[in-house]
């Protein structure tokens, strides 16, 4: 196990700056997933732990010792990547045994661990096999296994999921779960897929052009997220942002126009000094349609799931989006009536977009 820091450290390539005055910490023995859109700097991010793109400026320390310079192959750690970079000439176990060889592991021991970590990744019956004959989930097990028998005190993993189909990328999650639970190690994962950083990560890391947006565990970033970035990348549906007039603000409470209906806001504390117009930003499960409700909307489309049924439907010149448990259809263009519920209901102003307060809204 390890804890990662950075300390005011920065990337550039020639003049293009792509991180710069990053402080973070990595926590020891957690699973934690940085996400972005492409191009945000999570790779390069990764690349700086693993020692194979070295940060221009700050320090990277690892258990307290600094490893900025240090080459890869003297730092404690093991890398999965996208395209699996097995051998394809080699057998499951000759690709699981390589790095075992390499570091001179005696015979007796290597057969051991490749027998422990080919029963977790469930590649026992696969060990005298080329890839070439396994699945693309096999090799990607084989390149788990292979990173796992070093006993590394850190996993870095670049997108290993990315080149699986929907549901073979599902059973991963579980397993990679599982196999950080096992093995209490700490866990750097990469993905652009913001549903598995919810799902997998005991802490998510989101960056947008190389600047950290947030760093909290998965529910606080989809709950209370700090910014409109934020609340927008995580979430699918995305969240609802309703553009708000503010009429006066006291304390915690913020008097409100939301789509022509008086409403108070009230936050979980006071409120910082909000301009005259801000966002209120209502994730789609906060939004139901019921007969009672404060505003009235058409119906734009339903997009039924089978457990859940998206509705999209316009309340003036703002579209709405609800999630509604259950297969239900609404005829395009039927007028329904919708409320906003919820403790977690958001409000952003409108200059730097900063989340100013997390509360309930209730209309007049």
């Amino acid at each position: 196990m390890a804890e990662i820091v950075f300390e005011k450290v920065g990337k550039s390539f020639g003049s293009t700056k792509v991180i710069e005055d990053l402080d973070l910490t990595i926590e020891d023995g957690k699973f934690t997933v940085l996400v972005g859109s492409s191009g945000c700097g999570k790779t390069t991010l990764l690349r700086m732990i693993a020692g194979i793109g070295p940060a221009t400026s700050g320090r990277i320390l690892m258990d307290g010792k600094d490893i900025t310079h240090q080459p890869p192959e003297k730092r404690d750690i093991a890398m999965v990547f996208q395209n699996y970079a097995i051998y394809p000439t080699m057998s499951v176990r000759e690709n699981i045994e390589f790095g075992l060889k390499n570091k001179k592991v005696p015979k007796e021991e290597r057969d051991r661990r490749i027998k422990e970590y080919a029963e977790i990744v469930g590649m026992t019956p696969y060990l005298d096999r080329k890839p070439s004959d396994l699945s693309g989930g096999q090799r990607q097990r084989i390149a788990l296994a292979r990173a796992m028998v070093k006993k590394p005190s850190v996993f870095l993993m670049d997108e290993p999921l990315s080149n699986l189909d929907a549901k073979l990328r599902g059973e991963m999650r579980t397993e990679l779960k599982r196999l950080h639970t096992d093995t209490n190690s700490t866990f750097v994962y990469v993905t652009h897929d913001q549903l598995e950083a919810m799902t997998l990560s005991t802490k998510v890391c989101l960056m947008e052009t190389g600047v950290l947006q947030q760093y909290a565990p998965p529910l606080e970033i989809y709950n209370k997220p700090a910014n409109t970035f934020v609340a927008s990348f995580v979430g699918n549906p995305t969240m609802n942002f309703i553009p708000v007039q503010v009429e006066g603000v006291q304390g915690e409470k913020a008097q409100l126009s939301v789509l022509g209906k008086k409403a108070v806001f009230t936050a979980e504390g006071a409120l910082e000094k909000l301009g005259k117009t801000a966002t209120l930003g209502v994730r789609p499960e906060f939004l139901p349609i019921r007969e009672q409700g404060a505003l009235t909307a058409s119906i734009y489309s339903t997009l039924p799931a089978g457990m859940e049924t998206t509705v999209k439907a316009t309340c003036g010149d703002t579209m709405l989006t609800s999630v509604v448990f259950g297969s239900v259809d609404y005829a395009v263009d039927a007028q329904v009536h919708m409320d906003i519920i919820g403790h977690d209901i958001v409000l952003f102003e409108d200059e730097g977009h900063r989340s100013v307060g997390v509360g309930t809204l209730e209309f007049a």
